[in-house]
């Protein structure tokens, strides 16, 4: 029987359930409601609770965009209402008496769509005897515009804010988290896609290094970051379409459909995701991939992809990104001449599945590869790629984008989890399943994943391999890997 579960911590008292042996707290605001003036400024911490704070249902989540192919319209299907009032986060743990690693899942979706509901940490929590936390943060243009470099000294924009609303949520986890059972000193942070992303960030920031003890990144890190250039330039254009005399003003009149009108309109002119955070010249300098990568705070970290990472972008419409061989040589082109480019594109052949792999080592894999390389020298490192291969309406795209979620969080898009898994029983999928959430917890409690899975390093490069049938292979992409040695650039 549910029962009520009540907790006096810092930030007030806070009301929740506890099912099954996990208490679950929802919908807690760590930050005040960024609306008005506050629209794209940096958060400000919530005001303490006087009366109870009742925590039984998720908090809204930020506004995004309904206009995304099937299946993934599901993704934001699963939040029941939106907000631009959407600082909040839910906190999971098996005893709010005791002093537990805490795990930080900092959700992906392109930096557009999205929702800490979607990643219920429950199954975690009991599993790995842990607090699980996870969190809303500002989206879109919201959240990730470059208007501080069009409006210099206007404090009402904040470069990158929807990164320091992640910022203030671990705040508030340093502050709260052991009246919920936590340890605030054994906090691992880890996200997915664009949530990996801005882990790496965590990584570097100096006023986020603080905040965490371990990282976990999964199929994503700062290369999918915009120069300050880049952002400068598209943010321009935004604004040129909302705004055409170049009154700020304007861009706190319109509503959340008027900016993601102004994004659609600009799908011709600048490809792939146009809000995205940048090096801002602040949190992060302006300079290279493999310069950031150095800066990173030597932690323990679980780094990897999927096999199969850009068949989601190639094959389904949610991205306009150019799939094509000759355009991704272009990119490489961009970044390491003609000679570099003409050294990596002949390892791939013009069929459909070479092109994947083609924009899988451009996009996540190698960028991943030249991470572990630098952290592994600095502090534990430990690598994996998941291979097994999607079941449900998304198998035509293999090991894709985003099929470990559904691995690891139990209730992932429930009930839609057929997209990834099928409608059938598969005993062989609910065992990686298993062994993978084992591996992730063994690590937010120690550091280590296990016994069978090596760290890694630069010498025999021993990377965990998910399948069916779990493996450890010295360099599996060893040919390709020393192809792209020295080519880091910033996704297009």
């Amino acid at each position: 029987m549910p029962k009520s579960v009540l907790v006096e911590a810092p930030c007030g008292p806070v009301r929740g359930i506890e099912r099954n042996g996990i208490a679950g707290f929802r919908g807690i605001p760590y930050a005040e409601p960024p609306t008005g003036r506050a629209r794209f400024a940096a958060p400000k911490p919530v005001r303490r609770f006087e009366a109870a704070f009742h925590a039984d249902q998720y908090g809204p989540a930020a506004p995004q965009s309904h206009s995304l192919p099937e299946p993934l319209t599901q993704l934001t299907r699963l939040t029941r209402s939106f907000s631009e009032g959407c600082l909040n986060l839910h906190v999971w743990t098996p005893d709010v008496q005791g002093k537990k690693a805490v795990l930080v899942f900092i959700h992906g979706g392109g930096f557009i769509i999205g929702a800490g509901a979607q990643y219920p940490g429950d199954d975690l929590a009991r599993r790995g005897d842990a607090v699980v936390v996870t969190l809303n943060y500002r989206l879109g243009l919201f959240g990730f515009n470059a208007f501080a470099e069009l409006f210099p000294g206007d404090d009402r924009f904040a470069a990158n804010a929807g990164l320091l609303d992640q910022r203030l949520a671990l705040e508030w986890v340093r502050d709260n988290i052991a009246a919920f059972g936590g340890d605030p000193d054994r906090v691992t942070i880890a996200g997915e896609s664009a949530g990996a992303a801005a882990v790496a960030f965590h990584l570097v920031a100096r006023r986020s290094q603080p905040l965490y003890a371990q990282a976990i990144l999964q199929s994503g890190t700062l290369n999918l970051f915009y120069t300050r250039e880049r952002a400068a330039e598209v943010s321009r254009d935004v604004l040129r379409i909302m705004s055409p005399k170049g009154d700020p003003e304007r861009l706190f009149r319109l509503d959340h459909a008027a900016f993601a009108v102004a994004m659609r309109s600009l799908a011709d002119k600048h490809t792939g995701i146009l809000s995205r955070p940048y090096l801002d010249g602040t949190e992060l300098p302006e300079t290279t991939l493999p310069a950031l990568y150095g800066a990173m705070k030597p932690v323990p970290l679980l780094i990897g992809t999927n096999r199969d990472e850009f068949s989601l972008f190639s094959e389904l419409s949610m991205f306009r990104i150019d799939s094509r061989k000759e355009a991704l040589a272009k990119w490489v082109e961009s970044v390491a001449g003609t000679e570099g480019a003409r050294r990596v594109s002949r390892l791939y052949s013009d069929d459909r599945n070479e092109r994947v792999a083609f924009g899988t080592d451009l996009l996540f894999r190698m960028a991943a590869i030249h991470q572990a390389d630098d952290h592994a020298r600095r502090a534990p490192t430990f690598m994996y790629r998941l291979d097994w291969e999607a079941k449900g309406l998304m198998s035509r795209l293999g090991a894709t984008h985003s099929v470990d979620l559904p691995l690891l969080f139990e209730d992932f898009l429930k009930p839609f989890r057929g997209i990834y898994l099928g409608v059938l029983p598969d005993h062989e999928r609910q065992a990686l399943a298993e062994r993978m959430r084992t591996h992730w917890m063994r690590f937010v409690n120690g550091g280590r994943p296990g016994d069978d899975w090596p760290a890694y390093d630069t010498t025999a490069r021993k990377t965990k391999i998910f399948a069916v049938r779990d493996r450890v292979l010295l360099d599996p992409e060893g040919v390709r890997r020393v192809a792209w040695q020295g080519i880091d650039g910033y996704a297009f």
